[in-house]
């Protein structure tokens, strides 16, 4: 049958999917009986989770069939799919299961075509094509409702997609043979064209339509204004009548006002995620997981370790360690997509990721990390808030630091305790150290304070060590062994493939048995030496160099890539490689092919666009790369084939070819940027544009014009082909007359090429991050054009600072462009500030600068700004903060220049915060510069010297140098800082400990007036065993007592379960029945760990001879029993009961329980039971300000199971609570409690367990239950 599109549908109630219930009928008829009963059963309108589960499907049906997992390429499609069923019930009544019968359309047909699998790599490859032009309900999502026309283009577009479904069916049932026939004469592209062309003009009706709609929502949205403008305006009295019986305005503007707040709030949506991280890390795990051969990277999820992580009750992370080239990404990608569908229909569980790009700059950013996994683990949150919170959180995102991202998260995680996240981390070690160990922080206060993150990292070996946990840790290495059998299919499956697409050819077939066995045994687990060394066997001409390449093959990764580097240099198209291999690891994002065409046209000398040095044939430049490179086939754009090509090529530069040489080739690409859009032709264009002109389009150029993709290639060809066969026509004509002519020769065809400036988006965006350190030295000609770029006046650049919106934390007296260079480290644009517009720059301003820079523009920010102002306090202010940064050459400039050595700068001197931070080249130039060593700070930093800062830091060497400068090794800190020796052993620095004992550092003084406690308390707190046995041989006090409420050694062990540190003191005599020295809340060793519920330091404990009766002293007496049962930890309540302990022990004097109400008060359904076989008294009151019994506490707590427990046990169920319990249950039962707070299974226990009438109870548990009036 003929397709064709429906007019569009604005007739009064004309049914908007009149086309898709005929395609829908029409695709019933096509399908056999079998797939009909199973289309037929398609009634449920999928979700998320249907696409999810749909794509595991696709992949685990054809794992033994295809050689690449394809069904990633679906998933764009399937989610615009998915959220056009999720509206299209909205506005159908005829067949209201359209939706989902157009989702079981779809995936009947693909999975028809699975069953055939070169036909299912090309249907899957044209509908990845189309998931990237599909609707998405970003875009109409707002807008449908109200607009007939929209709707009847999307039913349109979907019609359009089920008569394609058809068409893919009835190919699906060629027999080989007809298939073939097919492919010669008639090939996939011709067959489905028709259906291609209609999805464009259906595509190009929606955008009509929806820009049609949102012209009418704005005319809506003025209309609205007008009204409530009218309402409240003096003329209101007036029209106060006509708007009372107006009831039709009052109800469109009710609409109007609906309409607006629902598109107001999915602005906010959008907003709020971009605040947290734009980046969208879908695309690169579709690219990664599309070059996973199917069956491979399964027997990670096999380890026993990965189910030993996964079920732990804990926060646990999992590391993923192999050497480069070993499959990590794709191993973790894996994990995501199989995690995806685990927790696909569960709301308690989700599952972020994020893969580190070494091509983009923007990914490697802590920030952007730690905001994208916020993004993705707050999304549901988002997605479900009312407007009201939607304002909020746009407020409360809005220029969040690192650490403010994981505040953020952790304050509305707060909520939802007991959800499981899953966060899958690949790739970190590509970025810098500074930025993983800020990672690694975040990471750290996550499992801190959540507990339920599963955290997965993979990477190379000692990643491990930058993240410093408590939680459990787990490891699984990649190794040869554990890849071989995944390593012998990717070896077999990627050499079919070779041999099938011809760019293997064999004189002689035995000799693939040779390759095959030479890479199996050689390749050590490494995929990517494995493919890349297929590779270069392809690149040979005959049998006989391929067997010479395979007996020479490279013993590295870092010798494959200069084998591959000497052949681009001697390849047909060297030149534009090399530039090509160079770009790739220049630019801030991936560029599209489109776009590296114009830039690899591109030379310092042009002054306009030339179009005729445009690549006619990207195809040959990218093959040129010999594997170095790849397009993504989705988002089209050029990647490196692993990053470490780029750490070859750019860091080890095993070669040294001058061309990657990292800041040259930065600067030469931003020089290319600034040429570009410094085109003199570029500029009328852009002019034209803006005038609202169209650009004229010249047929000659088509050839070298900028396409949108490589296939447009063939289209140029074929119009010079028509071209070529009219050339009589041509050749007396003018160069104008030839266009003219060739105009009319080609018709509507001359404009279909696209034609634009593809690098143009790039070009502005960038320009200026590539020239951070431009000097005018450097090219006076490019320092020329980059302060015309600057000032914009002739050049069209973008100038970010400007694009940028103003939030609360930009400070107002601070240039905007001043905050920009600041914040990204732009050398040249300080440089520019300061030549061209010095007077902006107050002392503020440059205190602000100086605070700032990092430490890789620190010294050359410095002397700039001190040639503009070098007051003492900005001489002293930059001393000050060059210290904290490590920066030696600037301390000496500014004390040249006159900085104070000593000045206190912030409450500290320079030696100090040096001292802290760990420099010790600035430490020793200051101290050789005669800085006063035993300054102290001021209040603000607890008093401290220099010594006391770094021996709390743990540096060592620092110690050491202040220690040889006559530190004072004993000086008391104010302000509860502690001494230098107590420092070092609360952070565990044993080395430090030592050096300081043996510089004669008290061993028992006490820190300063508040929080007063020795070195070996502070050791002991911290579980640090070497440095408490260090300690101790150093004759250190085990019994010290210390003031203000601070623990004994053995009691701050003993609460932080460290056993072995117990178990040293115990043996030092440690008191093991001392209470706390404070007057508040004194308790015991024992009572301390069993409230913590360390069951072997308890064990000791006893075994010690603890007293298992002790009372806790003060206001809150109660027993270790009692404070394990209120914590349930049910193994040490059996422990202490085994001991002796008392379970009746009397209750606490004001606040305290006796162990049973505190075990069923926390709903601790074993402790109750224990303590109730130990005969616990289940009907006694609690304390003296707060008295309930245990059935009472379980009761208003919602505990069923305990409830039910004591009711068996006798509880007194109608007993009231005392007076002294407080307003809120004085005089109530442990029903009436339970009433009140609502849980209705307990209500009913209750009322159940007895009543003295039944009958009066039966009709209260009906009246609760809402069954009689």
């Amino acid at each position: 049958m003929a397709l064709q599109l429906l007019p569009r549908a604005e007739a009064q109630g004309a049914d908007p999917t009149q086309s898709l219930n005929a395609a829908l009928k029409n695709f019933e008829n096509t399908l056999t009986e079998e797939q009909k009963r199973e289309f037929q059963k398609s009634t449920t309108t999928p979700d998320i989770a249907s696409v999810i589960e749909f794509v595991a499907e696709i992949d685990a049906r054809n794992s033994s069939t295809t050689r690449r997992c394809v069904a990633p390429r679906l998933c764009t499609f399937l989610e615009a799919t998915q959220q056009f069923t999720g509206v299209v019930d909205t506005f159908i009544s005829s067949n209201p299961i359209v939706a989902a019968l157009v989702w079981g359309g779809i995936k009947t047909a693909i999975l028809t075509a699975s069953n055939v699998a070169s036909y299912f790599d090309k249907v899957t490859n044209m509908i990845m094509r189309i998931g990237k032009s599909s609707p998405t309900y970003q875009q109409f999502g707002l807008l449908y409702p109200g607009s007939t026309g929209l709707q009847s283009a999307l039913c349109d577009f979907y019609a359009v997609i089920i008569h394609l479904c058809v068409k893919v069916i009835e190919v699906s049932r060629r027999t080989a043979l007809k298939q073939t026939l097919s492919s010669i004469l008639s090939p996939f592209e011709s067959e489905f064209k028709p259906f291609l062309d209609l999805l464009d003009e259906a595509t190009h009706k929606i955008n009509l339509e929806v820009s049609l709609a949102s012209k009418q929502a704005d005319k809506e949205a003025k209309k609205l204004l007008e009204y409530e403008s009218q309402q409240n305006s003096t003329f209101r009295p007036k029209t106060l009548d006509f708007y009372k019986t107006s009831l039709k305005q009052q109800a469109d503007a009710s609409e109007w006002r609906m309409k607006l707040k629902k598109k107001e709030m999915a602005k906010l949506k959008t907003i709020i995620r971009n605040n947290l991280s734009p980046i969208n890390q879908d695309p690169h795990l579709r690219q990664v997981l599309k070059q996973r051969v199917s069956t491979t990277a399964e027997w990670f999820q096999r380890e026993l370790v990965f189910d030993e992580w996964k079920n732990d009750p804990q926060t646990a992370i999992l590391w993923c360690l192999g050497t480069i080239g070993m499959g990590k990404t794709v191993l973790m990608s894996n994990v995501v997509d199989q995690l995806r569908l685990h927790t696909a229909r569960k709301s308690n569980e989700t599952v972020s990721y994020y893969f580190c790009r070494i091509d983009n700059e923007a990914s490697l950013s802590a920030r952007e990390i730690l905001g994208s996994l916020a993004r993705q683990i707050l999304n549901t949150h988002i997605e479900q808030s009312g407007y009201e919170t939607l304002l909020s959180l746009q407020e409360t995102t809005q220029d969040l630091s690192t650490t403010d991202v994981v505040k953020f998260l952790l304050s509305h995680l707060e909520a939802a305790n007991g959800d499981k996240y899953y966060v899958i981390l690949d790739g970190l070690d590509e970025c810098d150290s500074n930025r993983v160990q800020a990672v690694a922080r975040a990471i750290a206060e996550l499992c801190s304070n959540y507990v339920g993150f599963k955290i997965l990292c993979a990477g190379r070996p000692g990643l491990e060590k930058q993240f410093k946990y408590t939680a459990p840790q787990y490891r699984i290495i990649v190794n040869e062994e554990k890849v071989k059998s995944d390593m012998d299919h990717y070896i077999t499956k990627t050499l079919e493939k070779c041999l099938e697409d011809e760019t293997l050819i064999l004189g002689e077939p035995a000799i693939i048995t040779e390759i095959y066995n030479t890479l199996r045994g050689k390749a050590g687990g490494m995929f990517l030496w494995a493919s890349l060394c297929i590779e270069e066997l392809c690149a040979q001409n005959c049998d006989h160099d391929i067997l010479e390449a395979l007996k020479h093959l490279p013993q590295s990764l870092a010798e494959l890539y200069d084998r591959k580097l000497c052949r681009v240099r001697e390849g047909r198209a060297a030149l534009q490689a090399m530039k090509l291999l160079q770009y790739c690891g220049t630019v801030k994002r991936p560029l599209t092919v489109t776009e590296y065409r114009e830039a690899l046209s591109l030379s310092l000398e042009q002054k306009t666009f030339d179009h005729g040095k445009v690549p006619n044939d990207m195809d040959r430049i990218i093959n040129g790369c010999c594997g170095l490179t790849f397009v993504d086939e989705e988002e089209d754009t050029i990647h490196y084939v692993h990053r470490s090509v780029q750490e070859r090529l750019f860091i080890t530069n095993g070669l040294h070819i001058a061309q990657f040489e990292v800041s040259s080739a930065d600067q030469n690409f931003g020089f290319l940027c600034m040429i570009y859009l410094d085109f003199t032709d570029f500029k009328r264009q852009l002019t034209k544009l803006k005038n609202g002109s169209g650009t004229p389009i010249n047929p000659l150029q088509l050839g070298t014009s900028t396409l949108p993709t490589r296939s447009s290639s063939r289209v140029t060809s074929k119009i010079a082909q028509r071209l070529l066969s009219r050339h009589r026509q041509l050749q007396h004509f003018s160069t104008r007359g030839v266009e003219r002519t060739a105009q009319k020769i080609l018709g509507g065809d001359a404009s279909q090429p696209e034609r634009g400036f593809q690098f143009l988006n790039y070009a502005r965006a960038y320009w200026l991050n590539h020239l951070a350190d431009l000097t005018p030295d450097t090219n006076s000609t490019m320092w020329g054009l980059f302060c015309r770029c600057i000032e914009g006046d002739d050049v069209l650049t973008c100038r970010p600072w400007e694009s940028e919106q103003q939030t609360d934390t930009k400070i107002n007296d601070i240039p905007e462009a001043i905050q920009w260079l600041s914040a990204h480290g732009h050398y040249a644009l300080l440089l520019y500030y300061e030549r061209h517009q010095s007077q902006i720059f107050s002392e503020n301003m440059v205190d602000f600068i100086l605070q700032r820079a990092d430490i890789h523009n620190r010294y050359r920010y410095t002397e700039v700004l001190v040639r503009l102002s070098d007051t003492s306090s900005i001489l002293n202010r930059g001393f000050s903060y060059s210290a904290i940064h490590g920066c030696v050459r600037s301390l000496a400039m500014l004390l040249q220049a006159g900085a104070d050595i000593d000045a206190r700068v912030n409450d500290r001197t320079a030696l100090q915060a040096a001292a802290e931070a760990g420099h010790l080249d600035v430490v020793q130039a200051l101290l050789t510069a005669k800085a006063n060593v035993n300054l102290s700070s001021s209040a603000k930093y607890g008093a401290r010297t220099a010594l006391q800062a770094a021996a709390g830091g743990g540096h060592l060497e620092v110690v050491q140098a202040l220690l040889r400068a006559k530190a004072d090794v004993n000086a008391f800190a104010k302000y509860g800082a502690p001494t230098a020796l107590q420092a070092a052993a609360g952070g565990g620095h044993l080395e430090v400990v030592q050096v300081l004992l043996r510089a004669k550092a008290d061993v028992n003084v006490f820190s300063a007036e508040y929080g007063e406690r020795t070195a070996l308390q502070a050791a002991a707190k911290g579980g640090h065993l070497e440095v408490v046995q260090a300690l101790l041989r150093a004759k250190a006090d085990v019994n010290a007592f210390a003031k203000y409420g601070a623990p004994t050694a053995l009691q701050a062990a003993a609460g932080g379960g460290h056993l072995e540190v117990v178990q040293a003191l115990l043996r030092a005599k440690a008191d093991v029945n001392a209470f706390f020295a404070a007057k508040y809340g004194e308790r015991t060793a024992l009572q301390a760990a069993a409230e913590e519920g360390h069951l072997k330091v308890v064990q000791a404990l006893l075994r010690a001879k603890a007293d298992v009766n002790a009372f806790y002293t003060g206001y809150s007496k109660r027993t270790a029993l009692q404070a394990a049962a209120e914590g349930g930890h049910i193994e040490v309540v059996q422990t202490l009961l085994a001991a002796g302990a008392d379970v009746n022990a009397s209750h606490a004097k004001s606040t305290g329980r006796t162990a049973l109400q505190a075990a069923a008060g926390g709903g601790h359904l074993e402790a109750v039971q224990a303590l109730l076989r130990a005969k616990a008294d289940v009907n006694v009151f609690s304390a003296e300000y707060g008295e309930r019994t245990a059935l009472q506490a379980a009761a208003k707590g919602g505990h069923l199971e305990v409830v039910q427990t004591l009711l068996a046990a006798k509880a007194d169920i109608d007993v009231e609570a005392d007076v002294k319990a407080g307003i809120e249950d004085s005089g109530k039962t442990a029903l009436k409690m339970a009433e009140i707070a609502g849980h209705t299974e307990v209500v009913q226990a209750l009322l159940a367990a007895g009543s003295k009438d039944p009958q009066t109870h039966r009709r209260r548990l009906l009246r609760f239950n809402g069954d009689i009036e």
